[in-house]
């Protein structure tokens, strides 16, 4: 299976638009900006000696990163709610580590799998194994990613399916809806049924068609009854463990409901079935609805690559999610492939004249600083305060405001058009983008070094030394209106570094950077 898995893959490579052809440092660039943290100097020319195809199978076999394990209790014996090192670390991997594919793509899949410290689970230790889920399957199968955040116990305690139990009519108990309700709608199937191209389902009424109603929403909660936490070691396994994070949840049938359950598309879960033989038939159900693959499809394009991706390119990854070419559904690798050398993707790696003005999104702040230290050379210590930066734009890491993540994948701008990181971009946060910029070149972020040395080299000549900077942080491209006005900023500077400092700062503030095209 893994050799036809990977003969998918290289099938997939070869028939993308000029792939045996060399990279320009423009694609090259390009290409990080959709498939890594950003790019530095290093990785593009990396990129233009392995070629996309080379790059990609080279970051498929890279699973290097990780956080942290935390400690359960604080100084006063009282859960540990300091997540600092585990938000310090995320950024040293982001900046410094070598799996830049897998990590983009872990943690898109973790803003649509939400668990946050704001709202119910702010305990240190859960988040470092929650994490390692999307690490670990990012290349993985989708249903399996299903199941393994399914049972986790930070899932389980977010999202109260942990000692969820059955229904007791003498207590006047019912099954918790929270897990099964969230677990269609915002993790698999959405509210609507959908095209294969993103499009919704209509009636005859030209009404959208819902993907369930409330009667299901009660058998799912059924459904996923009778799980409680880890058994921590050296206690005894009980009816309802209390709090462990590390491991998965485990069934306890004496609380599982065993009555037949019909779900979504009138699918019945027969009577009669464990607790994990009722999830392992929900996973099949799930796996089987036609509206998932694009469900899940857009959302890690529009993380990836563009928040307006037409219904062909919606199409087209879709039908890779529900056949690889090898008939595997949920094959992450290869949708992860069919994304990134799409050639909705690729389109604009000519020149900037060939995007289209529809195409791109905006860098979301984890992505934004990530981005900037990166093409600045910045050496991050253990302890930083990268995540403080990040908070002050209104992205806090592992505190998204809500089950619902940092924005809505569905978050329109005044034009119409889907731009999701907009949700956040206010007045204010745009003034924090461009402080935040100044602090970088001007002052200093706890934690951080940056190194403008390659960037003094170019700076006795203007054009040369904004060719450096747009080959690092604008693709090889720059408007006509932006050369001006960085020009006249450097002109009015008389120090190398002055000069650096200035045409930086003209170019890491403008739009040009921050929407990435």
């Amino acid at each position: 299976m893994k050799l036809l898995l990977s003969l998918a893959i290289t099938a997939l490579l070869a028939a993308a638009p000029g792939f045996g052809q060399s990279v320009s440092a423009r694609e090259a660039a390009r290409f990080l900006d959709q498939a890594s943290w950003g790019p530095t100097p290093g990785s593009i020319e990396q990129v233009q000696e392995m070629g996309i195809n080379g790059w990609l199978a080279s970051q498929f076999a890279l699973n290097t990163s990780d956080l942290p394990d935390q400690p359960i209790d604080n100084a006063k014996g009282n859960f540990n709610e300091n997540l600092a090192p585990v938000q310090a670390a995320f950024f040293v991997n982001t900046v410094t580590g070598g799996d830049q594919l897998r990590q983009r793509v872990a943690f898109a899949l973790s803003q649509i799998w939400v668990v946050s410290a704001t709202t119910g689970l702010p305990i240190a230790y859960a988040y470092p194994p929650y994490w390692r889920i999307f690490r670990d399957n990012a290349f993985g199968n989708y249903k399996d990613l299903i199941k393994a955040v399914t049972l986790s116990p930070a899932m389980g305690s977010y999202l109260n399916m942990v000692n969820n139990f059955k229904a007791n009519p003498a207590k006047g108990t019912s099954a918790n809806e929270n897990y099964g309700r969230e677990l269609m709608q915002l993790f698999t199937l959405g509210l609507t049924q959908l095209n294969l191209n993103g499009t919704p389902v209509l009636d005859s009424n030209n009404n959208p068609v819902a993907t369930y109603d409330q009667t299901v929403v009660v058998n799912m909660a059924k459904v996923v009854t009778g799980w409680t936490y880890p058994t921590a070691p050296g206690a005894t396994a009980k009816v309802s463990n209390p709090p462990y994070y590390f491991g998965q949840m485990i069934p306890v049938e004496s609380e599982h409901d065993t009555t037949a359950k019909t779900i979504f598309n009138n699918i019945t879960l027969p009577a009669g079935q464990t607790a994990e033989q009722d999830l392992d038939s929900l996973l099949d159900a799930l796996m089987a609805q036609p509206t998932m693959a694009p469900f899940v499809c857009q959302q890690l394009i529009q993380h990836l690559v563009t928040s307006n991706p037409s219904p062909d390119y919606v199409q087209r990854i879709s039908q890779v999610f529900d056949n690889d070419g090898t008939g595997v559904q949920g094959n992450l690798q290869a949708v992860i492939t069919a994304i990134l050398t799409d050639p909705e993707a690729r389109a604009g790696d000519a020149a900037p004249a060939s995007v289209t003005a529809n195409f791109g999104h905006l860098r979301e702040p984890i992505l934004f600083m990530s981005d900037l230290l990166r093409g600045l050379n910045a050496t991050v210590g253990a302890s930083n305060g990268i995540n403080a930066a990040t908070t002050n734009m209104s992205q806090e890491l592992f505190y998204a405001p809500s089950v619902f993540s940092y924005f809505s994948p569905q978050y329109r701008t005044e034009q119409g058009l889907l731009g999701p990181e907009f949700q956040i971009y206010t007045t204010q946060t745009a003034v924090n983008r461009a402080d935040t910029v100044n602090q970088l070149l001007y002052g200093t972020i706890p934690g951080v070094k940056i190194d403008l040395q390659p960037f003094l080299s170019y700076a006795g000549d203007d054009s040369t030394l904004l060719d450096y900077i747009a080959r690092i942080f604008l693709r090889s491209g720059m408007s006509s209106q932006l050369q001006t006005s960085a020009t006249a900023a450097i002109d009015a500077q008389s120090t190398p570094m002055a000069k650096v400092q200035a045409a930086l700062y003209a170019v890491l503030t403008s739009a040009e950077y921050q929407v990435i095209q």
